[in-house]
């Protein structure tokens, strides 16, 4: 039996011959953190306002045509002209 580098158990040498070198449960909290790191980095690169390389998501909106235009903002609908 192979020992786990992790928590010292012992576990398959089937697993062992494979190339792991840990148990299952230790495997699967080692490869949980990784999904986690990964996961993490694409969110970041799909939102990079969150990772702090843009602002607010409102800020890309802020520059358009009549956006901020006293104009549209005071407009005043009348019903039945």
């Amino acid at each position: 039996m192979a020992v786990c580098i992790s928590c010292e158990e012992e576990y398959s040498d089937k697993r062992l011959a494979l190339g792991y070198g840990t148990c299952l449960d230790c495997g699967e909290m080692e490869a949980r953190g990784i999904i986690a790191a990964r996961n993490h980095a694409k969110l970041c690169e799909m939102t990079p306002y969150l990772s702090g390389s843009l602002g607010a998501p409102d800020r890309l909106f802020e520059k358009r045509p009549g956006y901020n235009d006293k104009s549209i903002v005071n407009k005043v609908l009348v019903v039945g002209e």
